[in-house]
Formats: C-alpha cells, sequence, structure tokens
C-alpha cells in the first residue's frame, strides 16, 4: 500500500507542476501581448484545486494494494483509470466557457498521462521481478 501510495503522490506532484507549466504557456499564448502577471498566482491556485480534484477520484487505486485486485486485469485497469477518465467526462459534460473547458481537460490529460507512466513502469518492473 505505501508503494502505491506514494506513486499517487508523485502523480500528484508531477501532474501540478506540468499542468501549471502548459497551463501557463496557453494563456500566454492566448493573451498575447497582455501582462498577464496579475493571473499567474489565480493560474497556479486554480490549477493546483484541479488536481486535488483528480487526485481524491483516483484514490480508488489504492485498492490495488489487495493483490487479488492487482493480479486481475478487469478490475485493475478501472480502479487505476477511473478517477481520471471520470474527471475528463466531467469536463466535457459540464457548461465551462471554451477556455475553462480547455484548462479541465489539460490538466485531466496531463494528470493521466503522468499516471499511465507511472503506471507503465510499476508493471514493466514487477515483469523483471
Amino acid at each position: 500500500m505505501k508503494a502505491l501510495a506514494k506513486q499517487l503522490f508523485k502523480t500528484f506532484l508531477f501532474s501540478v507542476i506540468l499542468s501549471i507549466a502548459v497551463n501557463s504557456v496557453y494563456y500566454a499564448v492566448t493573451q498575447k501581448g497582455i501582462d498577464y502577471s496579475h493571473a499567474l498566482p489565480a493560474i497556479f491556485e486554480g490549477i493546483v484545486f484541479l488536481n486535488i480534484i483528480v487526485f481524491i477520484m483516483t484514490l480508488p487505486t489504492l485498492f490495488l494494494a489487495n493483490p487479488l485486485y492487482w493480479n486481475n486485469l478487469v478490475v485493475r485497469l478501472p480502479l487505476y483509470f477511473s478517477g481520471s477518465i471520470a474527471f475528463l467526462v466531467t469536463a466535457l459534460t459540464m457548461q465551462l466557457t471554451p477556455s475553462d473547458r480547455v484548462v479541465y481537460l489539460v490538466t485531466g490529460c496531463v494528470f493521466i498521462i503522468v499516471h499511465s507512466v507511472f503506471y507503465y513502469l510499476r508493471v514493466k518492473g514487477q515483469a523483471r521481478a
């Protein structure tokens, strides 16, 4: 369980850093020529909160500490990825402004990519053992 919790926390940290970077670049590109130093703290805060939401939604991953669940691929994949996929589906179905929707989707996609990389490393590491 400790390994999964540590992995999920690393996913959260890397996702926050990457999604802040990507969303800041998106904001800078879409708001050309505007001084966005006043908007940067709000962007940071919003991205951290969105990542906290996705992190909470992925907490069912911790059930995979049970070897019975981890060894069953049909159970493992939904438990591991359903939270972040549910976040993306929710972001697509919510009535948001187009710029907010992009921020939500970018944050969710960055989280799921980082989460997938850690999944791949974990599965690859167990295949060697």
